[in-house]
């Protein structure tokens, strides 16, 4: 249908030019017989290109829009490909990102338990220290209770000698210094 129209145009733009060129004489003057085969050439041009130029054309401009649309499907497997992949790489970094808080979570725990048992123990610790400075200072209490005692005993022994030696013997005199070591 192409064709056909494509004809009819240049006959109808052809013709007159052709009816105004018989007027001058030379290479525009009117010549039925170069006219017809004109016409003749023509048509077989455009047979021969309907017949076997055009379909090439038409196959090769076929071929490279299903090319075309092929890589245009190709990109567009890729893309819901990559997608797909990235939605992927979004769970998994989710999924990490979820697993750094819950080991960060049972390390603050654990660090929380050995916290406690690290205050537990020193604790535990510092009251046997303090049990252990108590019994010590006890001990030593009643040691020097009893040498400040004995060294008493003996001062006030020594005293009272001198000033009973004169009156008491010294059975009375060990009476009294029993009696006074009691006291203290």
């Amino acid at each position: 249908m192409r064709r056909v129209g494509a004809a009819a145009c240049w006959l109808w733009l052809a013709t007159p030019h052709a009816l105004a060129a018989q007027e001058d004489s030379g290479i525009f003057s009117l010549n039925l017989g170069l006219m017809v085969w004109t016409w003749v050439l023509f048509l077989a041009t455009l047979f021969i290109l309907g017949r076997w130029a055009y379909p090439a054309i038409s196959a090769g401009l076929e071929r490279r829009h299903a090319k075309i649309q092929g890589a245009i499907d190709e990109a567009q497997a890729a893309r819901e490909e990559a997608q797909a992949l990235l939605a992927r790489q979004k769970e998994v970094l989710e999924e990490a990102h979820r697993e750094a808080g819950d080991i960060l979570e049972r390390a603050r725990n654990a660090a929380e338990v050995v916290r406690s048992d690290i205050l537990d123990e020193a604790r535990r610790v510092q009251t046997q220290l303090l049990e252990d400075a108590q019994r010590e200072n006890t001990l030593e209490r009643d040691r020097l209770r009893e040498e400040i005692r004995a060294e008493a005993a003996d001062i006030a022994l020594a005293a009272a000698e001198r000033l009973i030696r004169s009156r008491l013997d010294a059975a009375e005199n060990r009476r009294l210094v029993q009696e006074f070591v009691s006291k203290i």
